[in-house]
């Protein structure tokens, strides 16, 4: 279980929730801080696919969507 490298530069926490801070460290630590694996943006991200800004680390549906494209 490692910390996501991308915890810092991630733009969907610099854009989608710069207005929603306690949502946005709720996420940050189910998704980056610790285990960093079940992030859907790091699956695509892995994967070599685009990462739309809007997908939230916890969409694994739509990222197992957009892994299958």
């Amino acid at each position: 279980m490692t910390t996501c490298a991308k915890v810092d530069t991630c733009p969907f926490f610099s854009g989608h929730m710069v207005h929603m801070p306690a949502v946005a460290n709720l996420l940050k630590e189910n998704y980056c801080l610790e285990d960093s694996s079940p992030c859907a943006r790091l699956q695509l991200i892995t994967a070599g696919k685009r990462v739309p800004d809007d997908l939230f680390p916890n969409d694994t549906v739509r990222a197992k969507e957009l892994l299958h494209w």
